[in-house]
């Protein structure tokens, strides 16, 4: 193996693991620093009655191109998985009222054009607090959702005793963990 052969046979050798470690690098999934959006969900009292779910839509949709672009100068072109790592409810009115007094139950769902809703975190029961955190489901891919130009959210909720003159708000905030392909 001596002589220009050895060399050759060496040269192609290495250049084929130079390509092998190339195509692995690309296929590399990169997590980004968490991202968190929030939805925002306004419900007349009137349209609720005790224990019966309603479903609220959010009065805001989320495009993640900016915070894409300032974790690294991504496109949603690259996001390969994405999914909600924490999510939590948290009431802007009435004021002074617990969660305990007016929810027995939340799920949150996303929403896009062209794609089925997906519940992405619920919760039953509330402290008595104006926040709560809500159990993320788990093994839930949102990366289609991610893709599209915006996002929104539905709030499905159980209310308790709801005041037909009440105006309700609630905040939803989620965390996503978004992956990339690398390069």
């Amino acid at each position: 193996m001596h002589g220009k052969g050895g060399w050759l046979a060496l040269a192609l050798l290495a250049f084929t693991l130079v390509l092998a470690g190339c195509e692995a690098a690309a296929s590399e999934r990169l997590t980004l620093p968490e991202i968190e959006v929030s939805f925002r969900f306004e419900v007349n009292g009137n349209a609720l009655s005790d224990g019966q779910p309603y479903t609220a839509t959010a009065v805001n949709t989320v495009d993640l191109t900016t915070a894409l672009q300032q974790r690294g100068g991504y496109t949603k072109n690259e996001v390969v998985a994405a999914s909600v790592t924490a999510a939590e409810i948290e009431r802007v009115q009435p004021a002074l009222t617990d969660l305990s007094e007016l929810l027995s139950e939340a799920r949150v769902l996303l929403t896009a054009s062209g794609l089925s809703d997906l519940e992405v975190a619920s919760r039953t029961g509330f402290p008595d607090d104006e926040t709560a955190s809500l159990a993320p489901r788990s093994g839930t891919d949102v990366a289609a959702f991610v893709k599209k130009p915006a996002f929104g959210a539905k709030l499905r909720l159980v209310p308790l005793q709801p005041d037909d003159r009440e105006t309700y708000v609630y905040e939803v905030r989620l965390t996503l963990r978004v992956q990339v392909e690398g390069v």
